[in-house]
C-alpha cells in the first residue's frame, strides 16, 4: 500500500522538477546598446566592474561600453585585431583577446577605453576562446583543430584533446572558462554538450543531451550557477553545479526584443546584473538578473 502511495508522489515531484527547470526568468531590462556594433560575440567586465570590453568581431576592434548605461566610451584595436571573438583579464588586469583571425591571442594593458598592444601567444589554430586559471595559465580553444592549448608564462605546456565526438574530444570548441577549484568548463559547441575538465585535465563531467543544446557558444561562471548562451535555440540557459537546467531566458524563437533573441552568442554575469550578447542582432542587453541570491 505504501508503495502505490509514493510511486503517484514520486511522479508528481519529477514533472514539478521539469516544469521549474523549463520554466521562462523574466529578469528586467534595464539598458540596450546597437549603435555601430558588427556581430559582437563575448565581453569581458572590467576587474572595478565599470566597463564592458566587447569583442565587436564584424568591425575587428573591441568596443568598450559603461557597464550600466551601455554608452559606448571608445574602441581600439582596430588594424591589430583580426575578427576577434573571446576576451578575459587577468590577474594583472590586462585584457586577453582571442583574435581569431590572426591565430592568437593578443595581450592588451587596458586604460579606460584605450588599449595598447603589449604582447602575444602565437601559433593557435582559429582560437575563439580564452580563460585564465586561478594559478596563471591562460587556455585558449582552437576551433579548427578542435584542441585547446595552455600556456604558461608565455609558453605552450599542454595541448588538450583531438578532433572528435568522444570524450575529451571536441568539435569546434568555442568557450572556455575556469572556476576558482581549478575545474575547465568548455563549450564543445559542434558536439552540442559542455565538457567539464578537472585541474590535472582528467575529464568530470559532460552535459547530457536531454538539455537539447544546439550549437552552444560563450558561458559565464557566476557563483554556484553556470549562465551558457545556447546560440540556435535562440536562448540563455542557466544551470547548476550538475549541468541542469534551473531556468530559460529568451522565447526559443527567433526575434528582437526584451525576451527574444536572434542566435545570442555570449552572457555575463556579476551579481544581480546579466548582460546578453545578441549576436545576430548586433545588440548587447543588460538586465537585472533574475536569479534569487
Amino acid at each position: 500500500m505504501m508503495r502505490l502511495t509514493l510511486i503517484p508522489i514520486a511522479i508528481a515531484l519529477a514533472a514539478a522538477a521539469a516544469a521549474r527547470a523549463e520554466a521562462p526568468m523574466a529578469p528586467t531590462l534595464r539598458a540596450e546598446q546597437a549603435s555601430g556594433l558588427s556581430r559582437p560575440h563575448d565581453a569581458a567586465l572590467s576587474p572595478d566592474g565599470q566597463r564592458l570590453y566587447l569583442t565587436d568581431m564584424g568591425n575587428s576592434r573591441i568596443a568598450v561600453l559603461d557597464a550600466g548605461s551601455l554608452a559606448l566610451l571608445g574602441h581600439f584595436g582596430e588594424g591589430e585585431l583580426s575578427y576577434p571573438h573571446d576576451a578575459e583579464f587577468d590577474a594583472e588586469g590586462r585584457l586577453l583577446v582571442a583574435d581569431t583571425g590572426n591565430g592568437r591571442i593578443a595581450i592588451y594593458r587596458v586604460d579606460g577605453a584605450t588599449g595598447v598592444l603589449v604582447g602575444t601567444l602565437e601559433g593557435l589554430a582559429a582560437p575563439e576562446g580564452v580563460a585564465v586559471t586561478n594559478d596563471g595559465r591562460v587556455v585558449a580553444t582552437n576551433t579548427r583543430s578542435g584542441t585547446l592549448s595552455v600556456f604558461r608564462e608565455g609558453r605552450l605546456q599542454h595541448t588538450i584533446g583531438e578532433y572528435g565526438s568522444g570524450p575529451l574530444q571536441f568539435v569546434r570548441p568555442h568557450d572556455v572558462d575556469a572556476s576558482a577549484d581549478g575545474r575547465l568548463y568548455v563549450v564543445d559547441s559542434g558536439n552540442h554538450r559542455l565538457q567539464v575538465l578537472g585541474p590535472d585535465y582528467a575529464l568530470v563531467h559532460h552535459s547530457d543531451t536531454d538539455l537539447g543544446l544546439n550549437e552552444p557558444k560563450y558561458l559565464a561562471l557566476d557563483g554556484d550557477h553556470l549562465w551558457l548562451a545556447d546560440e540556435y535555440n535562440h536562448r540563455v540557459v542557466l544551470l547548476d553545479q550538475q549541468l541542469s537546467i534551473l531556468g530559460v531566458l529568451g522565447s526559443g524563437g527567433r526575434g528582437r526584443s526584451a525576451n527574444a533573441f536572434h542566435k545570442p552568442e555570449a552572457v555575463v554575469a556579476k551579481g544581480r546584473r546579466l548582460w546578453v550578447i545578441d549576436t545576430y542582432n548586433d545588440r548587447v542587453l543588460r538586465f537585472d538578473s533574475p536569479l534569487v541570491r
